[in-house]
Order: C-alpha cells, then sequence, then structure tokens
C-alpha cells in the first residue's frame, strides 16, 4: 500500500544508496570546486527541468557557499532576447542555438567552472553548454541519471550527451519515470529525483567547505539574515564577485 510512511522508508534508503554510491565523485566534485573557488572562479549553475531545483538549492543560499551563479533560461525572455513563446516551446531546449544566447547574457570568466542538471543530460541547450565550456578550457560536472541517459537519445546534432562531455558525472541513479511505489504491480508513484538532487546539492558543499578548511582556504559561508551582521558580512563576501554571481 502507498501511503506516508512508506515513501518517507524508501526515499531514506534511496538516499543511502546514492550516498555511498557517489561518495567518491561528490568528494572529486568538491575537490574541482574548491580549487576553482580558490582560483577566483565562479560555478556557473545551470540545471533544466526538476535540475533548476539543483541549482536553486546552491545559489546565493544562507549556510552556502558565495560563489555560484545560475544561468536561467527565463532570463532570455526577461531581457528580451526571445519571446515567452519562445522560451516555453517544446524544442527550446533541444535548440543549440539558444545555450549561445544564453551563456552572452552573463559575465562568465576563465577562472569559472559548470554544473549542469539534468533528468538524462542529452538535452542540445545542455550538451551545447557543455561544448562551450570545455572549448574555454572549463571544467564541467554533469549531475544526471546514467540509467536515463543510456536510453534517451541525444538532441544535439552531434549525438552527444553530457555523459561524453563531462569531466565528472554524478548519478542520481532515478529510473526513467523517476517513481519509486508500485500501484497496481505496473505504475509507480512518488519521484525521488528532486529530493536526491538536493542532498547531492548539499552533500557537495559539505565537502567543498572541508576541502578548503582542510587546505587552510578561505571558506566563504553565506549567513541567514536572521542573524545580526549578516548583511554586512554577506556583502564582503558577495562585492568581490559583483557583476558576476548576480548579473
Amino acid at each position: 500500500m502507498v501511503e506516508s510512511k512508506t515513501f518517507f522508508e524508501t526515499i531514506l534508503e534511496c538516499i543511502d544508496y546514492v550516498a555511498e554510491k557517489e561518495r567518491k565523485n561528490i568528494e572529486a566534485a568538491a575537490k574541482m570546486m574548491g580549487e576553482c573557488m580558490n582560483e577566483n572562479g565562479v560555478v556557473q549553475l545551470f540545471g533544466l527541468g526538476h535540475g533548476k531545483e539543483f541549482a536553486m538549492e546552491l545559489g546565493y543560499r544562507a549556510g552556502g557557499l558565495m560563489p555560484f551563479h545560475k544561468v536561467e533560461t527565463r532570463d532570455l525572455a526577461l531581457r528580451g532576447v526571445v519571446s515567452e513563446d519562445e522560451l516555453n516551446a517544446p524544442e527550446f531546449a533541444h535548440t543549440p542555438e539558444n545555450a549561445h544566447k544564453l551563456l552572452g547574457l552573463y559575465r562568465i570568466e576563465k577562472e569559472d567552472m559548470y554544473i549542469l542538471v539534468g533528468d538524462s543530460g542529452t538535452e542540445a541547450i545542455l550538451v551545447e553548454t557543455a561544448l562551450v565550456a570545455k572549448s574555454e578550457g572549463k571544467k564541467v560536472i554533469a549531475v544526471v541519471s546514467k540509467k536515463l541517459a543510456e536510453v534517451k537519445e541525444s538532441t544535439h546534432p552531434t549525438g552527444k550527451k553530457l555523459t561524453d562531455l563531462a569531466d565528472l558525472v554524478i548519478d542520481t541513479h532515478a529510473d526513467a519515470s523517476d517513481a519509486v511505489l508500485s500501484i497496481d504491480g505496473v505504475h509507480k508513484m512518488n519521484h525521488t529525483g528532486t529530493i536526491i538532487g538536493n542532498v547531492i546539492a548539499q552533500m557537495i558543499t559539505a565537502e567543498t567547505y572541508r576541502y578548503l578548511t582542510e587546505n587552510e582556504h578561505e571558506c566563504p559561508v553565506l549567513l541567514s539574515a536572521n542573524l545580526k551582521g549578516a548583511d554586512v558580512h554577506n556583502k564582503r563576501l558577495s562585492d568581490k564577485y559583483a557583476g558576476r554571481w548576480n548579473s
């Protein structure tokens, strides 16, 4: 029977499984990000679909790290580069040129790197972003389901997927349906992807903090606005990246 307790127990099992299977990759991601931040780099976060929530989990969050910037497709419509209809069209994410339009909105420096997040990492806009990043010598971390990446075809003209291009792949281990509880032995309900993605994001944050502090580097942790003096502290951190994190 599907009930809240069943889902709770199931998602805990999923989290334990992913945390164990991806621990080394998460530690490697943290080292990559720590090196980037130590060189005054910003981690560019770009997620599609529920991957947007991964970016939100990291970008300018109290208790999180400062050097993140969210790449958001809606910025194209907000700045009049594309119309709302174009942005919401089914083919938008499958058009490589839209990656160039999007990246052209921001100040992205040579020291920066990318975390690209999707269900499968087969969408042309994500693949093209990875190709641009690699052509500029930047590191790319992909957060996707390898199972889904294997069964879905790329919509990029090259046929490449994020799993082909990334320096490091963190696997969410989500099934194609991203649902875990059986209703009738055939159909399933209750999703895991967003929860698993956010747990991965926070594990990366914790490991990056460990990497920076163990190597005696400054760890730019943002404070909650509810704390006295947080505004001054946070402004000191964010001023260093003015025009890069809030571009």
